[in-house]
């Protein structure tokens, strides 16, 4: 066979790599709504709505009880409506748990796609620099760690074991999700920080212009001190440390994205048409407003 199959150089192949990876962040940085703010209201509600319906209840058959016999009819009416009531408690509360159950495996799960797509971004943009160079400089050196340790440290978190365990052993197991949501998410910053400092090093050492990313919102919050005062507001307090659970790792999503495009944008810049001067993607052999033939570099 001859023809067709083109040979790519390592430098080449680590960029496609890294537009792979930037471009699955479509399916792994899922956004969630603020209309996830239902999950843990909805245990207040219920809770609330079920003690009043039962008190009313009660109230209302205290008089037939009071008048009613041992073996009276209305008697046995009136405790198959206790009953009735109470299976229809324990039926909405194991509802409100599954519901949550569900928040938990979402929470993680985008969680462990995003975590794990970023490792392979980082450890493709640590190949392309030790490709191109051959040389393990500092700033490459300190991509790789940071790349490895990434990847050793940020652990995969079962999403369906603790999805499964949260309607066993809640709101505890909801408590410990939450906690590792949060400090999770702020190591992972930290680090991240630190190799974008390292890779704009990277790309100014390599012969690039030093680009200048963008800032990230931080989300520096102590774990601890929301578990302590979930503890104290008996689980009110979650509401809270749930709204803050969607807000910041949205708000995490959006940041990458912007970080993303702008490393892209530095591997692949832009380029113009020798005929129009219209922008033309990155290694494209034809204009793709003109149509004429673009060399190959």
């Amino acid at each position: 066979m001859s023809g067709g199959i083109g040979l790519a150089s390592p430098t080449d192949f680590a960029v496609r790599k890294i537009e792979m990876y930037i471009q699955k962040r479509a399916s792994t940085d899922r956004r969630m709504s603020s209309a996830w703010m239902v999950v843990p209201i909805l245990p207040v509600v219920a809770v609330v709505v079920l003690a009043v319906g039962f008190i009313g209840i009660i109230l209302s058959l205290l008089p037939q009880l009071q008048q009613a016999n041992a073996n009276d009819v209305q008697a046995a009416q009136a405790l198959a409506s206790i009953f009735a009531l109470y299976g229809f408690a324990f039926l909405t509360l194991y509802v409100v748990m599954l519901i949550g159950a569900f928040a938990i495996f979402c929470f993680l799960d985008r969680r462990n796609k995003h975590f794990t797509r970023q490792q392979m971004l980082f450890a493709s943009i640590s190949s392309y620099f030790l490709s191109r160079s051959g040389v393990i400089s500092q700033n490459v050196g300190d991509l790789a760690e940071l790349s490895e340790a990434s990847a050793l440290e940020e652990e995969h978190r079962s999403a369906g074991s603790w999805a499964m365990l949260y309607v066993f052993v809640t709101p505890i197991v909801g408590l410990v999700a939450a906690y590792n949501l949060t400090q999770d998410l702020r190591k992972h910053e930290e680090r991240q920080l630190k190799f974008q400092d390292t890779l704009a090093s990277a790309f100014e050492e390599s012969g690039f212009q030093r680009p200048s990313f963008a800032a990230f919102r931080p989300h520096n919050r102590d774990p601890m001190a929301y578990l302590i005062i979930a503890a104290i507001t008996a689980g009110l307090f979650w509401i809270y440390w749930f709204y803050v659970l969607l807000k910041d790792y949205n708000e995490h999503f959006e940041d990458q994205a912007v970080l993303e495009d702008q490393i892209l944008a530095t591997f692949k810049p832009s380029a113009l048409c020798k005929s129009c001067a219209s922008s033309v993607p990155y290694r494209a052999k034809f204009c793709p407003l003109c149509g004429a033939a673009q060399s190959a570099g």
